[in-house]
């Protein structure tokens, strides 16, 4: 049987000691920017988790370009969400980094981001999971992605891509049918005076425009992923449990909204001076999601953390 001395035990500690406390310092770096069809989304909600918890949110700048620092040793979930667009997420491993390798500074990962803008009809569950997976390969000494999970999910959105055509040619003929516009003689808008009815008849023109057009690399679609910078974090996040703390009062407030479909089953939990907004989303193709602060959950979790216990 093998016995360590007390001295060897300390040294033992200290060098655990140091490693954690040097480990914070070297970071998974990621950089990138936010489109949507090739063009620049500003104003993108970011969040990071890590191990579950909150650790940044805050917004992307008129650029749409975005940076962020994630310290070795964690899990972290990495999600973006504007309004009218489809929220996405991936996650990052920084774990099993050897203490040899802990040291080096890892290439920074370029990710661009490219959301879906969200149309009624279309089954956007795919993106209830995390969109692509990073982590540590020991044998190449760096961080890469999940190729194989990557090329899946690259096959579904494109499922996804043919969904939105079809669901943009039926509100074209909804539209081209309504009262306001039967008159307008078909392909001509009276760009001097629009009515609302035919704002939306071009846009939805523009729209299919676009979806249809070929993509400048025609067998890929622009991964959605997405890097998070966090300067004025605390802001953003300070800003928003203020403006829930004066609306609500302690404890839980459900809330529903329903339109054709979906129904929305919201939440909001609010203990002391902290507030959290959660979602169940029910679709009318039959699917459900659950969401903390926008961040995709379990069921279980909703339901324990919504429980008002």
């Amino acid at each position: 049987m093998y016995f360590i001395t007390r001295k060897q035990l300390v040294c033992w500690l200290l060098f655990f000691s140091f490693f954690k406390a040097f480990s914070q310092d070297i970071t998974v770096d990621f950089e990138g920017r936010v489109t949507n069809d090739n063009s620049i989304l500003s104003e993108v909600i970011v969040q990071v988790l890590q191990e579950g918890k909150l650790l940044t949110s805050f917004k992307t700048d008129n650029s749409g370009t975005y940076n962020v620092y994630l310290p070795l040793g964690h899990e972290y979930l990495v999600s973006i969400s504007k309004n009218n667009y489809v929220q996405k997420y991936f996650t990052v491993s920084t774990k099993g980094v050897p203490s040899e390798d802990a040291s080096m500074k890892f290439p920074t990962i370029t990710a661009d981001v490219d959301l879906f803008k969200y149309y009624e009809g279309v089954d956007y569950s795919l993106f209830n999971e995390p969109i692509n997976k990073f982590y540590y390969n020991a044998k190449k000494g760096n961080f890469e992605y999940d190729k194989a999970y990557l090329k899946e999910k690259k096959e579904a959105m494109k499922h996804v891509k043919e969904q939105e055509k079809e669901a943009i040619l039926a509100m074209r003929k909804k539209k081209s049918n309504s009262p306001s516009i039967a008159k307008q003689t078909p392909n001509r808008i009276d760009t001097t005076n629009k009515t609302e009815g035919q704002r939306l008849l071009a846009q939805l023109e523009k729209e299919e425009q676009q979806l249809f057009s070929k993509p400048k690399n025609n067998n890929e679609v622009q991964i959605n992923l997405v890097a998070a910078s966090s300067i004025n974090s605390k802001n953003v996040i300070d800003s928003k449990i203020s403006a829930l703390l004066e609306k609500y009062k302690q404890g839980v407030t459900e809330e529903k909204q329903e339109t054709d479909q979906v129904i929305i089953i919201k939440r909001i939990v609010v203990r002391e001076q902290e507030a959290w907004v959660y979602e169940k989303k029910i679709f009318s193709w039959g699917g459900i999601a659950y969401f903390r602060d926008r961040q995709p959950i379990t069921a279980s979790t909703f339901n324990i953390e919504t429980s008002g216990k």
